[in-house]
């Protein structure tokens, strides 16, 4: 019988009490299951880290998408499978391979696959030391989530709007007519200067509603790094940013729009310390990121 940690997340959107008792009920009539619940920040890394330790063969997360970023730090570079239940406000990862959207349904997804030993290894990016699966940014996007974080019941309560209203609001007050503050330096390129950065694993960046809002829409979980940042934002630009992420991908082309496919590696340089995100984490203000590619480095239950 395979051995299973089922990694919870009592904080995120979507993680009820009685979600995880059915859940748990599920797995342990195939699996030798153990279930650990979350206690604060890091703490889904350090439970994987003891799982890996003790020889699992796989973990499950239930919760969102910071749930599974801090799982796959101590996934990263072993053959412990992992696997995820949506449990969080958007579940970019999870949405993206394909996984059912209803807990219940997702588990028996994963369960499926841990049982035929299907599973899917992928690239992950690194930004210094932390990996991420699908985003890193630097600037606008991480501001925005800084602000969401803060909320967390406006963020339950309102959804994407939430967010939509927040990345509105900073891009018109910070960022409408600023000037670059950011070195984008890619081996074998002239370094380029920007007011964002972002960087994509894969695709899309994040959903709005059932929409993909695809910031690097040309990125893979099998290929290399794609980055993208805008030279200017004016305020008759900020409208068409919003059409071009959600409907058109145009942005990739625009003369204020800088975009790079299949990299291995970037470095990002602040004037002065910027907020940075991971996976739609905040992990605090830098000066300074280094970006990089670690390929075949997880494997997926999917």
């Amino acid at each position: 019988m395979k051995s299973l940690l089922l990694i919870s997340n009592a904080h995120a959107g979507s993680v009820s009490r009685r979600t995880k008792e059915v859940i748990v009920k599920s797995l342990q009539a195939d699996f030798k299951l153990e279930a650990a619940d979350t206690q604060g920040r890091a703490h889904a890394t350090e439970l994987a880290r003891d799982a890996v330790d003790r020889g699992f063969d796989a973990i499950v997360a239930f919760g969102g998408d910071g749930t599974i970023n801090e799982a796959a730090q101590s996934l990263a570079k072993t053959d412990v499978a992992f696997g995820f239940i949506p449990g969080g406000s958007t579940n970019v990862v999870a949405r993206s391979l394909g996984v059912p959207r209803d807990p219940v349904e997702a588990t028996a997804f994963v369960a499926s696959h841990l049982r035929s030993g299907t599973t899917r290894v992928i690239n992950l990016g690194r930004l210094n030391d932390r990996y991420f699966l699908f985003c890193a940014g630097v600037g606008l996007d991480a501001e925005v989530v800084r602000r969401v974080e803060a909320d967390p019941e406006a963020k339950t309560r309102r959804g994407e709007w939430f967010f939509l209203t927040n990345a509105l609001k900073v891009a018109f007050t910070q960022y409408r007519g600023a000037d670059p503050s950011i070195t984008l330096e890619i081996p074998g390129r002239d370094p380029e200067r920007l007011i964002l950065a972002v960087c994509a694993n894969g695709r899309p960046f994040t959903y709005f509603k059932r929409m993909p809002v695809d910031v690097c829409p040309e990125a893979s979980l099998d290929g290399g790094l794609d980055l993208f940042g805008l030279t200017k934002a004016r305020a008759g630009t900020i409208p068409r940013i919003a059409w071009a992420l959600l409907v058109s991908r145009s942005h990739v082309n625009w003369r204020s729009g800088v975009y790079h496919h299949d990299t291995e590696t970037a470095v990002v340089r602040c004037d002065a310390p910027l907020p940075v995100q991971v996976d739609g984490d905040y992990i605090g203000e830098h000066a300074e990121v280094r970006f990089g590619l670690e390929r075949d480095c997880l494997r997926l239950l999917v």
